[in-house]
């Protein structure tokens, strides 16, 4: 193994010492002043991302507001129109007498201002669980053959590019009425006469609207799949549990 003899070995001069150190420094400095350039540029990255999100933060909380507003002032125009009914409605169910002829005629009329009850406002609660229509396409809707027999009439019709949904309405659902098999039968008529209606390859849905329901006949509704809208205080409200799932035709 070759070695360095002590006549062979030159050992670095002070000046070549304080040389190198202050090189080392050098570095040292220009690599600190790097650092801070970056600690800086990176705290204004830092604060013009927190101005961003207070200002986000800010547009959502105005936003939010705005839109509490406007709920409320649609609350109060529902609640206005659903009293000026409901007083109409008093009125009505008082003037049922005796005589069957009279009882059939205002019961009748009684139907048709539940249906107007209802109307108004369907639209917008099927809106609120991801159903959207522009407004009612048909009122008391019937459906015929090509013969131009009447196989079913539908109380509120609602329709968009994907889906139906038939609306039953009755003044108090129950189960002697049979309203519910007879709901479930119109709905299989619609989708026997879907591609002449236009509805082929949509979704048939369907509710029944009443001002009162007994608790087992709204249950009986939920579980066939079909949507209960019900009377609740000043306004109608639409009854969707937990794990509900309408039923399609």
């Amino acid at each position: 193994m070759p070695t360095t003899s002590i006549a062979e070995w030159n050992p670095a001069t002070p000046e070549e010492i304080w040389a190198i150190l202050r090189e080392t420094a050098q570095r040292q400095k220009e690599n600190d002043a790097k650092a801070a350039k970056r600690w800086e540029e990176d705290t204004k990255r830092w604060k013009e991302a927190d101005r961003q999100r207070a200002k986000d933060r800010e547009e959502w909380e105005r936003q939010r507001s705005k839109d509490n507003e406007e709920w409320e002032r649609q609350r109060a125009k529902d609640n206005e129109e659903w009293e000026k009914l409901r007083v109409m409605l008093d009125k009505t169910s008082r003037r049922i007498g005796e005589n069957d002829k009279r009882v059939g005629g205002l019961g009748r009329s009684y139907g048709k201002l539940v249906e107007h009850l209802v109307g108004p406002g369907i639209v917008r609660r099927f809106g609120e669980h991801g159903y959207h229509f522009n407004g009612i396409k048909k009122q008391r809707y019937k459906l015929r053959d090509e013969d131009g027999k009447e196989k079913a009439e539908i109380d509120l019709l609602l329709e968009n590019d994907d889906t139906v949904i038939a609306v039953e309405v009755k003044t108090r659902p129950d189960r002697e009425e049979a309203y519910l098999g007879r709901h479930l039968v119109r709905l299989g008529i619609m989708r026997e006469h879907s591609r002449a209606e236009g509805w082929d390859g949509k979704r048939i849905l369907g509710a029944i609207a009443g001002a009162i329901f007994d608790t087992p006949v709204k249950n009986a509704t939920l579980k066939a799949g079909i949507f209960v809208i019900e009377q609740s205080g000043e306004t109608m409200r639409m009854d969707v549990p937990e794990g509900f799932k309408p039923k399609e035709w």
